[in-house]
């Protein structure tokens, strides 16, 4: 058994933590980064494969997208904000679960922290960071005034698992946890504080305050699957071009 502090768990995570933007729709004046938060990912695969919600890109295509990682992978090279362009969406056919594949390989600084739902037992301290939509709540303008300086950092919250369901021995479907919630953290990362496992990926919350998540060994599954149809599909990619080039 191993026991983590929340620090230490929130300093592990927060560079696999990726901002998920909806650009498709004009704003008005200047956009900027963090105006059109709709979820959040993170990272799967260092092959280039993040993890979210269906529904937080359901619609949209991969153009419309821009995912963008708060924090630098590297402690010295200090605050940063990259983007990763999105090659392809992948929706899971039953599952609220999507894979985001983007056109670079991801530094596995960014992919620390192990996954396996393992024994996620009701009463375990887990964490979730993500995304929170809203500036007067999450960056206290209020507090603050108007248009304060801020940086768009995944936001964390703590909780503990509140049900198996079902709890009957059947095969896990959700975890729920009695953590604080937003609208923008949906696709986060909920982590078992005890283990430092990625346990689920949360889908979505109740009045704020209780979530719920499908676990991570489900939607591993998934990403292995996407995984080999696209690494295929970049090899025939591959072969075309070079064929082209020598058919000149």
């Amino acid at each position: 058994m191993t026991l983590n502090s929340k620090a230490e768990v929130v300093a592990k995570l927060r560079p696999a933590i990726a901002m998920v933007e909806d650009v498709s729709l004009p704003r008005p004046g200047d956009r900027k980064i963090g105006d059109s938060i709709v979820g959040t990912a993170f990272v799967a695969d260092v092959r280039g494969y993040l993890l979210t919600a269906k529904h937080v890109v359901r619609g949209l295509r991969a153009k419309d997208l821009e995912l963008r990682t708060t924090y630098s992978a590297q402690e010295k090279d200090g605050y940063a904000m990259r983007h990763l362009s999105i090659s392809a969406i992948y929706l899971h056919p039953f599952d609220d679960v999507a894979v985001l594949a983007t056109k670079i390989s991801i530094p596995p600084a960014r992919a620390i922290l192990p996954r396996a739902t393992g024994d996620a037992l009701v009463g375990s301290d887990v964490l979730l960071m993500g995304y929170a939509v809203g500036t007067d709540l999450v960056f206290c303008d209020d507090v603050l005034g108007a248009g304060s300086a801020k940086s768009y950092s995944p936001v964390a919250f703590t909780g503990m698992i509140c049900a198996r369901i079902p709890d009957d021995g059947r095969q896990l479907e959700l975890l729920a946890y009695d953590c604080t919630t937003f609208a923008g953290n949906s696709g986060a990362p909920v982590v078992s504080i005890e283990t430092g496992q990625i346990i689920a990926l949360h889908l979505r919350g109740f009045e704020n305050h209780v979530g719920y998540g499908i676990p991570i060994d489900r939607c591993m599954q998934f990403v292995e699957t996407v995984a080999e149809v696209h690494e295929g599909q970049k090899v025939r990619q591959r072969e075309a071009r070079t064929a082209r080039r020598l058919s000149r």
